[in-house]
């Protein structure tokens, strides 16, 4: 009987480091399943800043196209606006040469009297 008191009593301390084995590898078990947890939730958050960032790099690109729009038409108006200065300029040059015409017959005429 006393061998079979020692056989009970080892399946009783290796069913209860069984348990205790046990009990720990569902401890690590949760463990690693609360990292994992974890990572997933800062993956979901990388992927939200990420589709954040890319929406405000959209609204940039669209940005400088505007501004690139802007730019152009503001050539588009300085370059008609030298043009129109050229001609002002070519008109106030034929008016000073009209006016030193004048000027100049007034004065003939003043001088030498017919």
């Amino acid at each position: 009987m006393a061998e079979r008191d020692e056989v009970g009593e080892r399946l009783a301390t290796m069913l209860q480091h069984a348990a205790g084995s046990a009990e720990g590898q569902t401890e690590v078990t949760l463990r690693n399943l609360h990292a994992q947890d974890e990572a997933t939730k800062a993956q979901r958050e990388a992927i939200e800043v990420q589709r954040k960032a890319a929406e405000a790099e959209a609204k940039a690109a669209e940005a400088s196209i505007a501004s690139a729009k802007a730019a152009e038409k503001a050539a588009v108006v300085a370059e008609r606006n030298a043009k129109y200065m050229l001609w002002s300029v070519l008109v106030a040059a034929i008016s000073a040469i009209a006016s030193a015409v004048a000027a100049y017959y007034s004065y003939w005429s003043a001088v030498h009297p017919r």
